[in-house]
């Protein structure tokens, strides 16, 4: 077989592998990028916020590990909304075997989180999502919005009962203001 010929059948071949590899990832998400294991790096609201995202392979699915991150009064009211992808994602990793989660922001909407990116949602328990998750968010917003810090380093970590588990049964969140003033509540996700 001819060199050209060799190495145009390897590429069909490597094509289709990596064409079946795309089709067969547990992720629903195609207009965007899903969280990969290891560090993710992500800047939102025209650079006015830099996070990290650590994830974790349980099973056959990345999961959101731990989360950190600036953001300054200029992120403030700069997210967006959950997008039926990321919806579907985040029930995608719900194993409490209800399917009633929320596709819950890991940087809040009003603090420059975007919905539409898998790697800033996890399954939240919706109660918790709507209730003191988003009251503990507004705390960090009104801080930061009232002219008393020029920026807050976030801090998450999302711990699962075992490696089998894809929804975090608790999420601790903290945040640091540069002014010194700190913020820290343990959630529950059951």
């Amino acid at each position: 077989m001819k060199p050209f010929a060799l190495l145009f059948v390897y590429f069909v071949f490597f094509s289709c592998l990596v064409r079946q590899t795309r089709q067969s990832s547990p992720c629903v998400c195609t207009t965007v990028d899903c969280p990969e294991e290891g560090t993710n790096h992500v800047v939102m609201g025209n650079g006015s916020a830099i996070l990290d995202y650590i994830y974790s392979s349980h099973e056959e699915h990345e999961v959101v590990i731990s989360a950190q991150g600036t953001i300054t009064p200029e992120s403030l009211d700069h997210g967006s909304g959950t997008t039926s992808c990321t919806q579907k994602y985040s029930r995608m990793l719900e194993d409490d075997g209800d399917q009633d989660c929320d596709a819950g922001h890991i940087l809040a909407h009003r603090l420059v989180g975007y919905g539409n990116l898998p790697v800033n949602i996890f399954p939240q328990n919706a109660g918790v999502n709507r209730g003191v998750f988003a009251q503990f968010e507004g705390y960090i917003y009104d801080y930061l919005n009232g002219g008393n810090a020029k920026e807050a380093t976030l801090h998450w970590d999302f711990l699962y009962t075992s490696n089998t588990h894809t929804m975090p049964f608790l999420v601790n969140y903290s945040a640091v203001f540069d002014d010194g003033y700190t913020l820290q509540s343990v959630f529950s996700n059951e």
